[in-house]
């Protein structure tokens, strides 16, 4: 009785945890009210401190979208510390994952001090952080993980980050701001402000906002929200996605309506086709009747004539290869995952995240991505549950576009999504046991 109190005490100030930072960060946004970073810090910190082991990993899923409008260097690791503290040894990692931690550590730390012309401490421990929660994410066996919850989390965190974009961008640039061909995004290209805002880049809005569909229509799929739910994640993601005028978003968005047919169970066949069926139906009204101009902004970044939209990804692609060829010690040995532009020069990100892996941690770094993916999904491998793999292969299908590694704010779709696979390899696991 008293355990059972706790956790509904738990869950209460989770909620109000979720409610207070997202109102703060809609004033400070939308309202433009200052206020510090290390506010918002102590005010995460505090949380976290209260918080028991359970919602501590929810909190971490739902601050990770966050992170963009957060001192996220400084929140990460204070976060990752934390769990190491109240998981304990039930956390149930194997030692080996934290020597691979440490000596991908060392070894960008080697990198930095080789080719970096400076060094940047709370973005190393950060990205050190980011290794820490990729390997825990998928490595962890701990019950007291509830990874529907963790999922969730994340789907929530990632509406406020977006819903707070849209209505700081719109209130910036104006109701039309799609008639003068602006995707929507970071606010700061379009002012001298540089302070702390959640910002982000179109094709992150276009990333996050399937992520949030993907996984969101898994976690109803499997019956663990309800359509209301489902509805309020939907929603504002799919018309952030449809703002952001990603050409990779268009087509993430229809390869997950085919995955969504093709791997669903036949005991629920009916349902889900009436529930996409209606999808369908909602974006034809919301292009018929709001969405006009983005859908001509849409036809005009698919044009094959449209070189000026086409072109940068296939120039960049090109510059990195370029690199790699005239430097082959780098497909043994790699550059580094934080120095990597600036050894390489070409100062722009990479377009394609398989090709950002060889760059920075060579052959032997991709081979060990998949290595390390291959033995996740066997470990967490449920016979006959396909549409848990949806989201994973819906947000590897856009991390092509986009970057992996650096910014290491790219992974967290994925890493979401492997809650998604965990959390019904669990419930099969507590079937099981009953």
């Amino acid at each position: 009785m008293i355990k059972q109190a706790s956790l509904t005490l738990q869950s209460l100030l989770f909620v109000l945890f979720v409610f207070f930072l997202s109102g703060l960060l809609y004033i400070r946004d939308i309202g433009g009210l200052d206020i510090d970073k290390f506010l918002l810090l102590g005010i995460v910190v505090v949380y976290a401190l209260l918080a028991d082991y359970t919602h501590l990993i929810m909190l971490t899923a739902f601050v990770l979208p966050l992170t963009i409008g957060l001192p996220g260097n400084y929140i990460l690791p204070i976060l990752c510390a934390l769990i190491l503290i109240k998981g304990g040894k039930r956390m149930r990692v194997p030692n080996i994952i934290w020597s691979v931690v440490l000596l991908i550590s060392i070894y960008e730390l080697i990198h930095i001090f080789i080719f970096a012309s400076s060094f940047e401490i709370p973005t190393f421990v950060g990205y050190c952080s980011f290794l820490f929660l990729s390997f825990f994410i998928g490595c962890s066996s701990d019950a007291r993980s509830d990874e529907y919850k963790n999922a969730l989390s994340f789907c929530i965190g990632t509406v406020v980050m977006l819903v707070i974009i849209m209505i700081n961008f719109q209130q910036l640039l104006g109701e039309n701001f799609l008639e003068e061909s602006i995707r929507m995004g970071n606010v700061s290209a379009y002012t001298n402000e540089e302070k702390m805002t959640l910002k982000t880049n179109p094709n992150n809005i276009g990333l996050f906002s399937i992520a949030a569909i993907s996984i969101s229509f898994a976690l109803w799929y499997y019956k663990k929200i309800r359509l209301l739910a489902l509805a309020l994640i939907v929603i504002p993601s799919f018309v952030c996605g449809v703002y952001s005028v990603s050409r990779t978003w268009i087509l993430a968005v229809m390869l997950f309506g085919i995955l969504f047919l093709l791997m669903r169970d036949s005991r629920r066949r009916f349902v889900s086709i009436l529930v996409l069926l209606i999808a369908i139906l909602g974006i034809y009204f919301f292009f018929t009747r709001f969405g006009s101009l983005a859908f001509d902004s849409f036809e005009y970044r698919f044009d094959t004539d449209n070189t000026e939209m086409t072109g940068k990804r296939t120039l960049l692609f090109y510059l990195y290869n370029e690199w790699l060829l005239l430097n082959p010690w780098a497909f043994l040995t790699g550059t580094g995952a934080l120095p990597y532009r600036e050894v390489t020069q070409v100062y722009e990100s990479t377009h394609n995240s398989l090709q950002q892996i060889i760059v920075a941690y060579g052959i032997p770094g991709l081979l060990f991505f998949f290595y390390l993916l291959y033995l996740f999904l066997r470990k967490w491998r449920v016979p006959k549950q396909r549409m848990v793999y949806v989201p994973i292969i819906v947000v590897c299908f856009f991390l092509q576009t986009v970057q992996f590694l650096n910014p290491y704010f790219c992974a967290y779709p994925f890493l979401a999504s492997l809650f998604v696979i965990k959390m019904k390899k669990k419930d099969s696991l507590s079937a099981n046991t009953n």
